[in-house]
């Protein structure tokens, strides 16, 4: 038998009937491992690494594009 904690108090009622204690950071934490665990995400990360490098260094050229120019109308 669990003993009732000020912290379980509060989150009884129909918010536990819902989908648990919005408080109970461990069973979160639990449930964000299961999804990393099962999940192929960091797979997919590594077949799409060549295109986020093309993104990114797209986007550090047009940021040095607009700051040169900036510059250029400054001066």
């Amino acid at each position: 038998m669990r003993t009732m904690t000020m912290r379980n108090v509060e989150c009884m009622g129909a918010r536990d009937a819902m989908g648990g204690c919005p408080f109970d950071l461990g069973r979160r934490l639990r449930r964000f491992q299961r999804c990393i665990e099962t999940s192929h995400w960091d797979q997919w990360l590594i077949r799409q690494a060549a295109r986020f490098d093309r993104m990114l260094s797209g986007a550090v050229i047009l940021l040095a594009v607009a700051f040169f120019l900036s510059l250029s109308r400054i001066f």
